[in-house]
């Protein structure tokens, strides 16, 4: 593609500079881009992008992206806008042929549950024929194809790396597209341009302060997202739930008891398992088994069956599909020699305490392996050592991912809101290690914080690559 498409589709922009340019890429980092790139130059709260323009054309950019005039020179492609992130969004889409037109996608947001919800829609719609794809935090799925992705940035690409994804989901004959939709994404613009066939709501709480700043910030965004939508399906029971009411157009609501158009009720708990009764309205449609913990699965489930049977699939087929679930890194548990080991991505005080308190009815003791990432703010990090001690007999405070991050400030903040008998041990594959070796038969190992992930960015840009459940089959020698 090249300047004179952008100019004869992009009325709104200025366009100027070597029309005649091609690129094949968009790049939002300056040090990434490559012979051919464009480079966007994004305005953050540290930096603006604008001041990278030249180390952007030195490694090869072709052309750029910005909101304001720049110095560069003739042979560069130049498009200004008012917004570079609308741009951004605009010009991705139209690079792969405006995919997100051709599919139905189905967004989910919320604090806790996206992933779970969105797994398990996409892995449900293939399940039942119909074919399907999935972009979050743990990969990328397209039909019965998934793979584990650590995506950059977490959950919801760039606009240029989301588009080419759609691209290749519609090419591959994909119906309905299951996207997590992070707060960042919906701040960032990430997803600006793209028609929701629906937008479902998760478990609210509170997160990623040190990006948004404040609690009001981080829900005005998450609401953002549903306003003026028409019947977007809500958990009811959630917190905050009435500002999203507020904004959106005849929702959908599922949750606990029966006041709503879908719920749960009678839960119990079996060993690793739990079962509980649905119903439509006051209609009982039947139990439903799932292999794995915690009652805030059965509203992540409830989720996923709203939106199910709204678009056509049984109830028989969903319960039959119901017993055969798991998510990677969402409550996964593996038994070992007798040892219960659980890997969950919960990083933050809510998640950690709705996991431990199901992990709490099992035998044994429970010991957790956890830490906090770099960009946590200091409080939060206090809360996690102190919902930990709630529920764990003994516990193993070790890094999570720095993200750059001082791991000794980190890791005593942590360790200040602990109350419990504890170990410190940096290395988070020597923690692993020591809370499997110091587990007994009949013990669980939580093993908290990163799920799936596999990277971790260690001060001083140092990048380690692992995933937690590679180092527990190395300790029992199941690799």
């Amino acid at each position: 593609m090249n300047g004179r498409v952008l100019k004869e589709n992009f009325k709104e922009f200025e366009i100027y500079g070597n029309l005649d340019a091609e690129f094949h890429s968009i790049k939002t980092d300056s040090r990434k881009v490559d012979k051919g790139d464009l480079f966007v130059a994004l305005k953050g709260e540290n930096t603006d992008g604008h001041e990278f323009v030249l180390d952007a054309l030195k490694n090869g950019a072709v052309g750029v992206i910005v909101e304001k005039e720049v110095k560069v020179p003739e042979d560069i492609l130049v498009i200004k806008a008012p917004d570079a992130r609308e741009a951004f969004a605009k010009i991705s889409s139209l690079y792969f042929g405006e995919p997100s037109k051709d599919l139905k996608i189905v967004g989910v947001t919320g604090t806790m549950g996206k992933t779970t919800i969105t797994y398990l829609l996409y892995r449900l719609f293939n399940y039942s024929g119909i074919p399907s794809g999935f972009i979050g935090t743990i990969g990328l799925g397209i039909k019965d194809s998934f793979s584990l992705i650590d995506l950059e940035p977490p959950t919801t690409p760039f606009p240029f790396d989301l588009h080419k994804y759609l691209r290749d989901m519609r090419d591959h004959g994909v119906k309905y597209v299951f996207m997590e939709v992070s707060s960042h994404g919906i701040k960032d613009k990430r997803i600006y341009g793209i028609d929701f066939y629906k937008k479902i709501l998760a478990t609210m709480g509170i997160d990623h302060i040190d990006y948004h700043k404040s609690p009001e910030d981080y829900i005005d965004t998450k609401v953002s997202f549903f306003k003026g939508v028409k019947s977007p399906i809500l958990n009811g029971d959630s917190l905050f739930i009435d500002r999203f009411i507020e904004v959106s157009d005849s929702p959908i609501f599922y949750g606990k008891g029966n006041s709503f158009d879908f719920s749960f009720s009678s839960i119990s708990q079996k060993g690793t398992s739990i079962s509980f009764d649905v119903y439509r309205g006051e209609y009982f449609l039947g139990s439903i088994f799932l292999p794995i913990l915690g009652a805030y699965n059965a509203y992540n489930f409830l989720a996923v069956l709203s939106f199910a049977m709204l678009e056509g699939i049984s109830f028989s087929d969903i319960k039959e599909f119901a017993k055969t679930i798991s998510i990677p890194g969402r409550m996964e548990i593996y038994n070992f020699n007798g040892i219960n080991v659980v890997i969950d991505y919960a990083h933050n005080p809510e998640e950690i305490e709705s996991v431990l308190q199901s992990l709490k009815n099992l035998n044994g003791r429970l010991i957790v392996v956890f830490g906090a990432v770099g960009t946590s703010d200091k409080e939060k990090r206090i809360l996690m050592g102190k919902t930990v001690s709630k529920y764990a007999d003994f516990c193993v405070v070790t890094s999570d991912d720095p993200r750059g991050h001082d791991i000794n400030e980190i890791i005593d903040d942590v360790v200040s809101g602990i109350s419990i008998d504890n170990i410190v041990l940096q290395d988070r594959r020597d923690a692993i290690k020591y809370a499997l070796k110091k587990a007994r038969k009949g013990d669980v190992v939580a093993i908290l914080g990163r799920g799936v992930e596999s990277k971790m960015r260690l001060p001083e840009g140092k990048i380690i690559s692992f995933r937690d459940i590679d180092i527990v089959r190395g300790v029992f020698n199941e690799n």
